[in-house]
């Protein structure tokens, strides 16, 4: 059986908008870790303030200064400079504490402390303005053409923003830090001198709500007047996982819709969506038969999984020829296998002529003439040769 060579082509949209519900967040990026998958996004790429969510490249960039964690640094009046005056979020250290490099970091994501930003900045690197210069470095590194940083902070500064997707590439390369991860996923903390038990804002902004974020394994929230309410966090649900960007969200009240707009859209995909397998690897597709009555047969080439909703309905139709015709070349295309969910395409097999599909040679009038006068000859002597059977038998009796 001969096999025909085909190619795959999936047309599939990576954002899936279908009816979501109504969230306050005016900037979105929801991301599937596993697949590399954007499953949905709403103004991801508009530069805006991003606020506190900031403090995730100073967290990044800080580690690959650090050499020991546990080194013992004293806070001075530097590392407290304008946060007073500028309203600035604070863990709680004090000028003269002596603190290590983990309670920073502890310091700077957890309860979100400006004053470990400008503290990591001030003993690592000098200044402020000299940690900003390797952020914005570290930012030219990972190819974000809409980031720029003013402060290490977050605070609002004209020149300083993000973009929600953005915002997502720094967290994914600061996650591949193991240090930083066991920061990010932590949920409380016990500074090194005893001083100061951490809680992450996350937990702080559903303890008055009836809110379960058990499944979100890791945060970091932020608010300015400019970005509004923020949260950058990771998730999991099963074998999946996932990592979001909400910027923007109404902050009026004391409402956190930064942690509803994000527990929504998690349940919303967690409860309506999964992984569908659409195609399966040498999957048979389609069966055609040439003009020799020889049959041609179409294999998937390699497995498709899309995340969809659980009731999509999932159509396939194969367009293309029903007959392969000796006058077609190597390389023709035959037809496509086609899967829908009726509206639109999810998936494509392109199937094209492997080798040209060959005519039975004829045979010349004269061959046959003489096979005829053959086959003739030997029936004349059959008769014959019966005739003498039966005079024989005649005679004797």
């Amino acid at each position: 059986m001969k096999k025909v060579l085909f190619f795959l082509c999936l047309f599939f949209s990576s954002t899936l908008v279908y009816a979501l519900p109504k969230i306050s967040s005016t900037n979105v990026y929801l991301y599937q870790m596993d697949k590399g998958e954007v499953l949905y996004e709403k103004e991801a790429s508009k530069e805006v303030s991003i606020a506190s969510l900031t403090k995730i490249m100073t967290a990044s960039v800080a580690l690959e200064l650090i050499d020991n964690l546990d080194e013992t640094v004293t806070l001075t009046s530097k590392d407290f400079k304008g946060l007073w005056e500028a309203n600035a979020s604070q863990a709680g250290f004090k000028v003269g504490e002596k603190v290590t490099y983990r309670d920073l970091l502890y310091g700077l994501l957890l309860p979100s402390g400006a004053e470990c930003a400008l503290a990591l900045s001030n003993h690592l690197v000098g200044s402020e303005e000299a940690m900003v210069q390797k952020m914005n470095e570290k930012a030219a590194s990972l190819n974000l053409s809409h980031t720029h940083f003013q402060n290490t902070t977050g605070l609002d500064e004209e020149g300083h923003y993000s973009t929600a997707e953005e915002v997502s590439i720094i967290l994914l390369d600061a996650l591949k830090k193991d240090d930083f991860k066991e920061v990010f996923t932590s949920r409380e903390y016990d500074t090194s001198n005893g001083k100061h038990h951490f809680l992450s804002t996350l937990e702080k902004n559903v303890q008055n709500y009836d809110i379960d974020v058990s499944y979100i394994k890791g945060s970091k929230t932020g608010y300015t007047y400019d970005a509004g309410l923020c949260l950058a966090s990771i998730a999991e649900e099963g074998e999946n996982h996932y990592l979001l960007i909400t910027l923007g969200a109404d902050y009026k009240s004391k409402i956190p819709y930064q942690v509803l707009d994000s527990d929504a859209l998690y349940r919303y995909f967690f409860n309506s969506y999964a992984y569908q397998k659409i195609l399966t690897k040498g999957e048979k597709l389609k069966t055609i038969v040439d003009e020799n009555g020889e049959e041609h047969t179409y294999y998937a080439t390699k497995d498709v999984e899309l995340y969809l909703p659980k009731d999509t309905s999932i159509q396939t139709k194969y367009e293309g020829l029903e007959l392969l015709t000796y006058d077609m070349k190597k390389g023709d295309k035959i037809g496509e296998f086609v899967v829908s969910n009726g509206e639109k395409v999810l998936a494509q097999e392109t199937f094209y002529l492997e080798d040209v599909i060959v005519k039975p040679k004829e045979i010349p009038w004269t061959l046959l003439l003489t096979i005829l006068g053959i086959l003739l000859f030997l029936g004349i002597l059959i008769k014959i040769s019966r005739r003498k059977k039966r005079k024989k038998k005649a005679i004797h009796h």
